[in-house]
């Protein structure tokens, strides 16, 4: 169809098909390539309607263009974070707030986003690094403003997100420490002395590989313990101060088989709650949280709380070796201790150690995934290959053994 221009203005109308209109305006040229920037639009009518709707066009988009040349890196992030508050979980926003004002607003805010580039993002990195951050710390700073400037390439602030182009560090991922069963039967016993949430917390996130945001938002009306089931379906979180409760991590719910020894532990914690409550005189709430502080159950436990502990635990583990050791050398760490001595673990290398010894087992990946609330069975793969080293030998040992039994056939 033929290309129409309009007037005087700096646009042009084409019909595509009969009362279909493809509007163009010149939009300027590109900062770094030099090239047209052409805005264009559809528009469904009549010849002189689609010229009026370009005439109108033209001012929006050269109006654009002026206010996208003022607008500098911070006010971009300010108004990036302004639309999280609808979108992410306090915690995540408070953390993304925290990372903004603390490390790319000083260096970054007062650039205009137009001269925001590849070679200036990679310079940033770079500088990030030799201050010693870790390469997943630049990482996660480089997935803030990626994120902000896919959003201002939908605000029409730029053509395309320089982010695309950088070269952020690549992450190495880590093997997480996990501990033996036996190692875990220790830490439980040990919690149960004098710290019996503690010992629930870690048999739990053991036995059924709950992120601590979802463990501790579990109340007793999710348990059945008769049936052996527990329905996970709402995570809590912290920010400034305040628990929220919300959905998962993935925002879907699933429910969990418990094994007797997971259907056990849950009874002992129930009869635990019922009779301190009761020797207190402070009775349960209608709905009491499972990990609770408090007497009558009414809050749960913040997830902090759960690794600050669990850290105390693991340090006391290590003191009779770590004592014996700086007999000998007074200024010794847990570092310094033989590796069978150490307790390197977090509380979420117990989730680490219900996907590993599940895949260990044989069990399917599509199963753990479900399990443990991965989206996808490939992230547990990506996430968890070391532990199918086993597996794999299992794997050889059965191709080897078809072929040999071929070759005795073939004599």
């Amino acid at each position: 169809m033929a290309t129409k221009a309009s007037g005087n203005r700096p646009g042009t109308m084409r019909e595509r098909t009969p009362g279909h209109w493809e509007l163009r305006v010149f939009g300027g040229y590109d900062s770094v390539t030099g090239k047209q920037i052409r805005r264009t639009k559809t528009f469904v009518g009549s010849e002189r309607a689609a010229a009026r709707a370009l005439g109108a066009f033209v001012p929006e988009v050269e109006s654009s263009d002026v206010s996208r040349r003022g607008v500098t890196v911070g006010q971009l992030l300010d108004e990036w974070l302004e639309l999280g508050r609808s979108k992410q979980k306090p915690r995540t926003l408070q953390e993304n707030r925290r990372k903004i004002d603390h490390r790319i607003r000083p260096l970054l805010g007062e650039l205009k986003l137009e001269k925001l580039d590849a070679a200036r993002l990679d310079k940033t990195y770079r500088h990030w690094l030799d201050q010693g951050l870790s390469e997943a710390t630049v990482h996660k700073y480089h997935c803030i403003l990626s994120a902000a400037c896919r959003q201002a390439v939908k605000w029409d602030y730029l053509d395309r997100a320089p982010t695309d182009k950088a070269s952020p560090p690549r992450i190495v991922r880590r093997e997480p420490k996990t501990p033996t069963p036996e190692q875990l039967a220790d830490l439980i016993g040990m919690a149960e002395v004098d710290d019996p949430l503690m010992a629930t917390a870690i048999a739990l996130a053991a036995l059924t590989g709950t992120r601590r945001s979802e463990l501790v938002a579990l109340q007793w009306s999710d348990v059945d313990l008769t049936a052996g089931r527990v329905k996970i379906w709402k995570g809590l979180t912290v920010a400034n101060g305040r628990q929220y409760i919300g959905d998962t991590k993935t925002h879907a719910a699933r429910e969990l088989a418990l094994d007797p020894i997971a259907v056990e532990v849950l009874r002992r914690r129930w009869e635990f709650m019922v009779a301190t409550s009761t020797e207190r005189e402070s009775p349960l709430v209608a709905d009491p949280y499972v990990l609770s502080l408090n007497l009558n159950g009414g809050l749960p436990v913040n997830p902090d709380t759960l690794s600050h502990r669990f850290e105390r635990l693991c340090r006391k583990m290590e003191a009779p070796a770590l004592i014996e050791l700086r007999r000998t050398k007074p200024k010794a760490t847990s570092l310094d201790l033989a590796p069978s001595d150490r307790w390197p673990f977090t509380f979420h290398g117990l989730r680490h150690f219900s996907v590993t010894t599940l895949i260990a087992a044989g069990m399917d990946i599509k199963t753990v995934a479900d399990r443990h609330g991965h989206r996808r069975a490939t992230m547990t793969l990506d996430l968890y290959a070391h532990a199918l080293p086993e597996r794999d030998r299992e794997a050889a040992g059965v191709l080897g053994q078809a072929l040999k039994q071929a070759r005795k056939q073939r004599r």
